[in-house]
């Protein structure tokens, strides 16, 4: 239902999760990260869904934690720490989950909205795109990850220029350092993004799941050793139904 801080869609083995807020461009009250956290645990709970894809409502993705909510001036640091718990449960949930998740970046994203958006397995924004770090202008320092991904994504130096200054990360960039991997227009954002989930769909579950992984473990894992459970997690899916329906249509 549109009056939901989360509106949740099933097209075919897509889950869409958009976030509803569009009147303050999709910024997290307390009672959003809850629904959010919530509707991402059903998604990918489900049994139908073989991709999830997160999204904004109106001209953002999301600007992150909504510092004009009702008693946000009462006990900031209280209020922070509750925020920042649902926030990193939610980046849990995303990483250590089987299925792929996909980001569909409208225009902006900022703050937590930026670290969500780079906690997904893939991202895809409109043409108009612009990321920014945001939490240091309001004297913050950052969650959700963020300060883990970006530096992971564009090197330290540009990470902390963009910490530092508020710098937006625009397309071309993204494009640069593989930030986002596809842009769409935005009057075919919706049906091009839904598409590349079908095909990213078209996996067998049992594969995605080891292909995320294996790649989330890579940066840190010794070659030999990953070599090994490439090898063992490659026999393991050539003994299944799904790999010889595939050889064999």
């Amino acid at each position: 239902m549109s009056s939901e801080q989360v509106i949740c869609q099933t097209k075919g083995p897509v889950s869409w999760m958009t976030l509803n807020r569009p009147e303050v461009l999709n910024a997290f009250s307390t009672e959003l990260g809850e629904q959010a956290l919530e509707a991402l645990r059903r998604a990918l709970a489900d049994d139908q869904t073989r991709v999830v894809v997160l999204t904004g409502n109106g001209r953002a993705f999301s600007v992150g934690a909504d510092v004009t909510e009702p008693g946000a001036d009462t006990d900031p640091a209280k209020r922070i720490d509750i925020m920042a718990t649902i926030a990193h449960k939610a980046i849990a949930e995303i990483r250590q989950a089987d299925k792929p998740v996909i980001a569909a970046i409208n225009q902006l994203a900022a703050g937590y909205g930026t670290a969500l958006a780079l906690a997904c397995d893939i991202r895809v924004a409109t043409e108009t795109l612009r990321l920014h770090y945001a939490y240091s202008l309001i004297g913050l320092t950052g969650d959700g990850g963020i300060n883990y991904f970006l530096p992971t994504m564009v090197g330290i130096s540009r990470a902390m220029e963009v910490a530092l200054t508020g710098e937006a990360i625009c397309e071309e960039e993204a494009k640069k350092f593989g930030m986002v991997s596809k842009f769409f227009p935005e009057e075919t954002f919706h049906e091009n993004t839904q598409a590349l989930a079908e095909k990213v769909a078209t996996v067998p579950p049992a594969a995605a799941a080891a292909i995320k992984r294996m790649m989330y473990s890579s940066p840190t894992a010794d070659l030999v050793m990953h070599l090994a459970t490439e090898k063992a997690a490659l026999t393991e899916m050539a003994g299944t139904p799904a790999f010889r329906e595939l050889i064999l249509s």
